[in-house]
């Protein structure tokens, strides 16, 4: 649920800001979201009228609205709003043809929608025009749109088998975007926005953020994305959650605040740990995009800063709890009760920034220990689960490893080679 919800997130609440940015505007925009996500239409729609009585709306906002007013079945300002999305410069005809929340304009005003569809189509040629890689542009918009439409199908789907069908598609798909965006990444790095558009770059990115079996990839993605920083080829908010989603997957704390905690009926909570947390918003200002307290509202959740002494205090506690958690995990190896020392190592490696690298090793090598003693499979797992983290992270010596004799009856296991590779 957590994924599937997010990516519409995405989709529906990008927005980057400038020195002259309406926070006021920006809020209601946030809001209106919110509400649309929550199939309160009515409401969401009152929000974004308020919001365009404050300042005119862009392109994406725009299509937000028509989107909302289509969906409410409300003709004449959906199809309003789509002219005036066009008008500001939108160029994705193929994802304004798929779209599904605008099934109601499709059905029953067949030649108002075609008239709509040929000025996009139009819109789209003359911009391609001004690509240097417009075919690499319709490849990549191709994979995001049929990655958008599963994933909106799933959350669409209540049907067990047709879940479990779907699912699978997805994970196909996935795989199948994944090799294709690699040998994207080798031919020509991170796709320049003036090679491929801001939809282009966009979609791309959202195929690298789907990435995670790959953590390595999007390493290596988000090193490209740094040669273009400082210039007008990079969507600095795709580089902002790129970079967190690689930091949290490597269990090091994020530094923009674009990953949020998820409860378990997929709802989001709050955000997941953030380095100096007090400084935020000044790292997110840089780039461009809007406070955190904003960002927020359209996961549903209100946000403050943290002063100074707040952030430190919270980083100290994540410090103490995890070294707590280790001390205990040590004590009860002493007294070989492995199932305690293996729940308090795995909730210490839950902690967001909590275990160094050093500590990842150390915990490896006592799983091993246990492993030779009583040969139960969790903790071979385990003692592996914490290499591998080394690995991505670039902290694995394996010549060390090599010579740790704990390993040895590692050696046969898959994983353990996979580490070797």
């Amino acid at each position: 649920m957590k994924r599937y919800f997010f990516l519409i997130v995405l989709f529906w609440s990008f927005c980057v800001c400038n020195s002259q940015t309406n926070l006021a505007y920006e809020e209601l925009i946030a809001e209106a979201s919110l509400l649309h996500l929550k199939k309160d239409y009515k409401n969401a729609i009152s929000k974004l009228e308020k919001a365009f009585s404050l300042e005119e709306p862009d392109a994406l906002n725009s299509y937000k609205a028509a989107g909302m007013y289509a969906l409410a079945e409300n003709k004449t300002e959906a199809f309003k709003y789509l002219n005036r999305t066009l008008n500001k410069g939108w160029t994705e005809a193929e994802q304004l043809s798929i779209d599904p929340y605008f099934d109601f304009l499709r059905a029953n005003y067949s030649e108002s929608w075609k008239a709509i569809e040929q000025k996009a189509q139009l819109k789209e040629q003359q911009y391609e025009k001004k690509l240097k890689l417009p075919e690499l542009r319709k490849q990549i918009n191709a994979m995001g749109i049929a990655d958008q439409k599963l994933r909106y199908s799933k959350i669409q789907t209540s049907d067990p088998a047709q879940l479990k069908e779907l699912h699978q598609k997805i994970n196909d798909l996935d795989f199948k975007n994944l090799s294709t965006a690699k040998e994207i990444l080798r031919n020509y790095g991170w796709p320049k926005i003036s090679e491929i558009g801001k939809d282009g770059a966009h979609n791309f990115w959202l195929i690298v953020q789907h990435s995670d079996q790959d953590i390595l990839f999007q390493r290596a993605a988000l090193h490209e994305m740094d040669k273009l920083k400082g210039t007008k080829e990079l969507d600095m908010e795709n580089y902002a959650f790129l970079y967190d989603r690689v930091q949290c997957n490597l269990n090091y704390k994020q530094l923009y605040g674009t990953q949020v905690n998820w409860t378990h009926n997929g709802e989001a909570s709050s955000f997941r740990g953030i380095i100096k947390e007090n400084e935020v918003d000044k790292r997110r200002a840089a780039f461009g995009l809007l406070p955190l307290r904003i960002y927020a509202l359209h996961y549903g959740f209100k946000y403050s800063l943290p002063t100074a002494e707040a952030a430190s205090k919270k980083d100290q506690k994540d410090r103490e709890s995890t070294l707590a958690l280790i001390n205990e995990a040590k004590e009860k190896f002493k007294t070989k009760e492995f199932q305690k020392v293996y729940d308090n190592y795995n909730n210490a490696s839950m902690i967001l920034g909590g275990m160094s690298s050093d500590q990842n090793l150390e915990a490896s090598e006592l799983f091993a220990k246990i492993y030779n003693q009583n040969h139960e499979e969790q903790y071979r797992s385990i003692s592996i689960d914490f290499l591998s983290l080394n690995k991505l992270r670039g902290d694995l010596n394996l010549k060390a490893l090599l010579a740790n004799k704990d390993f040895v009856s590692f050696y046969s296991e898959a994983r353990w080679k996979e580490l070797l590779d």
